[in-house]
């Protein structure tokens, strides 16, 4: 993937929509983990200082030099070179941003900002926090500049990927099909669902020795509570209350028998072929699946064509919050063009 050319042709974009990136801990935080983990012991105050080191020496021990190259050799050794790359990312995201003309407001930087700046606290004062941060070879002015520079670089990356997004038919008909469900069919269902493993359940912790459970009886008890089911059913009872009497879905169960997140193939062949044929307001008969024996009803169903609601699918695409996907592509597509050289 290549970056195409900042905006100025083609598609037209709406106004910088910034959302709060779902991304993990900043790099700031995790570095706080690391160079903890690494100071050992941890030293509570300042090292004692006798006069100016000379610039290639990081510390003295008692009198002798540890040369920053050694503490350079020292930090490769425990991180590599994975905090490198980590200023190169940063380094190429705020230069694309730029090229693109992306300016981030202060205010949506300094809300995540104290919000990132509360979870480092952990429930610890301004005093204690800045001991743990010293503890960790860090100032609070070193770990709010970096922090800001962390936040920036995010901002700035996921209004690269909004910026450089293609509304290819692809992406467009992924969007269809996740709001208006498979191939633009949307149905409301629910079952009742008798499970023969439920009833031998409740048979062992009525104090049935488990190896005396006939599989092939229980599996004739639980068609038959499914078909006392669906003959009250026919009778006139109430879906809901038959639910409550009957199902053993405890998923389902909690919302009348209603399936959050149906879709075809769910419960096999039958289901399947039950929801695509039944008329709404109408319920199967008896149907068997690997998981019981189901009565499903067909609340609703409606369709909706791809050409009816492509303009609005192609603004909620252009404009929705970046996938950790779409970020790495960037990246990666920066790197690729990028002449980047390593020691």
């Amino acid at each position: 993937m290549r970056l195409p050319p900042p905006p100025g042709e083609g598609y037209s974009r709406s106004p910088l929509h910034l959302s709060q990136p779902t991304m993990k801990l900043p790099h700031t935080c995790l570095l706080i983990c690391l160079f903890s983990a690494l100071v050992t012991p941890v030293f509570a105050q300042d090292a004692k200082k006798s006069g100016p080191l000379p610039p290639e020496v990081a510390a003295k021990v008692d009198g002798k030099p540890i040369s920053k190259a050694d503490y350079q050799d020292y930090l490769y050794q425990s991180l590599g070179k994975r905090p490198l790359h980590q200023l190169i990312d940063r380094r190429l995201v705020i230069a694309a941003g730029e090229t693109y003309g992306i300016v981030i407001p202060v205010t949506a930087l300094q809300a995540i900002f104290d919000e990132r700046v509360l979870q480092a606290h952990q429930g610890r004062g301004e005093k204690q926090f800045e001991v743990s941060l010293r503890d960790a070879g860090l100032s609070l002015e070193l770990f709010e500049a970096n922090l800001r520079k962390d936040i920036l670089q995010e901002l700035t990356l996921d209004e690269l990927v909004r910026q450089t997004r293609v509304p290819t038919d692809t992406r467009i008909h992924k969007a269809f099909e996740a709001k208006f469900g498979a191939d633009g069919v949307r149905v409301e269902v629910r079952h009742i669902l008798v499970m023969p493993h439920f009833l031998r359940a409740n048979m062992i912790k009525a104090g049935v020795d488990a190896r005396s459970i006939d599989q092939d009886k229980l599996m004739v008890d639980a068609e038959r509570l499914a078909g006392e089911c669906h003959e009250k059913l026919l009778t006139g009872a109430d879906f809901k209350a038959m639910v409550q009497e009957y199902s053993h879905d405890q998923v389902s169960l909690r919302s009348e028998g209603l399936l959050p997140s149906y879709r075809p193939g769910l419960y096999g062949p039958a289901f399947t072929n039950a929801v695509a044929t039944l008329e709404p307001g109408s319920f199967s008969d008896v149907l068997k699946s690997g998981a019981g024996f189901h009565v499903v009803l067909l609340e609703s169903r409606t369709v909706t064509k791809l050409e009816d609601v492509r303009f609005e699918l192609t603004e909620e695409v252009m404009n929705a919050a970046p996938t950790w996907q779409e970020r790495e592509e960037v990246l990666s597509s920066l790197r690729a063009a990028a002449d980047i050289q390593l020691w």
